[in-house]
């Protein structure tokens, strides 16, 4: 059972509440509130919507939806000029060197390149010249790759003094945590978590939770967006932008490193909603 549903057990049997396991590796719990049956797996919750949960996956379509509201890296994507014949309609660009002709045109090095649909930090790429942003590129377009995406993203370049992740409960911020660094390892994957030594710290500084209200507020007045954890970064200039969002956040690392009661609570009052 992964750590957000430990959480979740200790939160309905807080509240009374029963629930059954539904696979042998205890990841597919139906929890029933007041006489109705809800399901949570793995990581994922019965709040968002298929919509939700697709917008917050694919990075393109998240950035497009919200860049008018709330502050992002600027981001261009590139479709795969390899795909199947079907799909052509959407190519811009038929080839790699035309796709960095384009990026280099919009932005400067360095600059960021990533999976659509990545998590984890896997194939995410800090590139400093038209070399190393070609090979990026071929690398997410590699169909042999376990990490082969159709489409790429080439992102500004933010130099990053902090980050966060801010949990919102519809709409509602219930906690921010850092991803903190200092004295960590670097082992060749920039989300900051996946250094060796890195932790995650609650937030509890009020000038810094409203800033990050603030940020986030105007996303949740252009759709509602029940249950979701969105990625923090404080540039070294003292700018704050959001990264990407997840609708299914985990909270391994907050619960290693700063135990289960806020994740508890917080799953408590999902429950609680759910039977209201």
């Amino acid at each position: 059972m992964n750590s957000n549903l430990k959480a979740l057990i200790a939160a309905c049997d807080n509240l009374g509440l029963s629930y059954s396991f539904c696979h042998p590796t205890k990841n597919l719990i139906e929890v029933r509130v007041s006489k109705k049956s809800f399901v949570f797996t793995n990581w994922a919750t019965p709040l968002n919507s298929q919509s939700v949960m697709q917008l917050c996956q694919d990075k393109d379509y998240f950035y497009n939806y919200f860049k008018d509201v709330v502050a992002m890296p600027k981001s261009l994507a590139f479709f795969n000029h390899k795909c199947d014949a079907k799909y052509k309609s959407y190519l811009e660009y038929k080839s790699i060197k035309e796709m960095v002709k384009r990026a280099q045109s919009e932005f400067s090095y360095p600059m960021i390149v990533k999976k659509n649909r990545g998590s984890w930090g896997r194939n995410v790429f800090k590139v400093n010249n038209a070399k190393e942003l070609q090979e990026a590129l071929e690398k997410i377009f590699d169909l042999n790759s376990a990490e082969f995406d159709y489409v790429a993203l080439v992102q500004e370049y933010i130099e990053i003094a902090r980050e966060f992740r801010a949990l919102y409960l519809w709409g509602e911020l219930q906690f921010v945590y850092e991803k903190v660094i200092d004295g960590a390892e670097f082992k060749d994957n920039l989300s900051p978590l996946h250094w060796i030594g890195a932790k995650a710290k609650f937030i509890d500084d009020a000038r810094e939770l409203e800033v990050i209200k603030k940020l986030c507020e105007q996303m949740f007045t252009k759709l509602e967006i029940p249950f979701c954890g969105l990625d923090i970064a404080k540039s070294s200039k003292g700018e704050y932008y959001l990264i990407e969002a997840n609708a299914s956040p985990g909270f391994e690392h907050i619960i290693k490193h700063q135990g289960y009661e806020q994740v508890v609570e917080l799953y408590e009052q999902i429950l609680k909603r759910l039977g209201a």
